[in-house]
């Protein structure tokens, strides 16, 4: 395989098998592609070019954040509001609150992802 370079600020921009390589504007190199390419799964984006030593890379995926982690864990906001009024119209008020089921649901999701 074959990964289409921007030479100048590494920017993978296509790749393609061996036998599908075309004439590039002079900004443009052919490279040989890294041997654990996945076909069909990796895209360009994924990899960088690193004209110092002459090679492709492939990036680290970007770590996310307790608050990302958090937004994506929490049930819907709807499906919230009907565990809190089934909480209120068990009666589970004041201390009581903390064994509902609303309560529980967004506490287990702060423990799993606690700020940092």
């Amino acid at each position: 395989m074959k990964a289409l370079v921007h030479a100048e600020s590494g920017t993978v921009t296509d790749i393609v098998a061996d036998n599908a390589t075309f004439d590039v504007h002079s900004d443009y190199v052919w490279k040989d592609m890294i041997s654990d390419y996945v076909e069909g799964t990796d895209e360009p984006p994924d990899y960088s070019y690193d004209k110092t030593e002459d090679t492709i890379t492939r990036k680290a995926p970007p770590t996310e954040t307790y608050d990302v982690k958090r937004r994506w864990a929490y049930n819907p906001v709807v499906e919230q509001l009907d565990q809190l009024w089934h909480d209120i119209d068990d009666g589970k008020l004041g201390e009581d609150a903390k064994t509902g089921v609303w309560y529980n649901g967004v506490k287990s999701t702060k423990s799993a992802y606690p700020k940092t």
